[in-house]
């Protein structure tokens, strides 16, 4: 299986369900990654947009 780094947008949008067709379809087949980087942007964003836990839980388990 092809391994593709996902860029903060890209696995924001994965998350919400909101990936262009396009993008979509060029990561089938491919096991997509995050960076450090992404992640600490990502759990940042829980924190500034003050998520409840269930929406935090949600991210927690599409990031594993």
């Amino acid at each position: 299986m092809q391994l593709v780094v996902l860029d903060t947008d890209v696995a924001s949008l994965s998350h919400k369900r909101r990936l262009s067709g396009l993008m979509a379809t060029r990561l089938i087949g491919r096991r997509p990654l995050i960076t450090f980087v992404t992640f600490g942007e990502l759990t940042t964003w829980t924190d500034l947009r003050d998520w409840d836990s269930r929406r935090r839980q949600k991210l927690a388990k599409h990031l594993t």
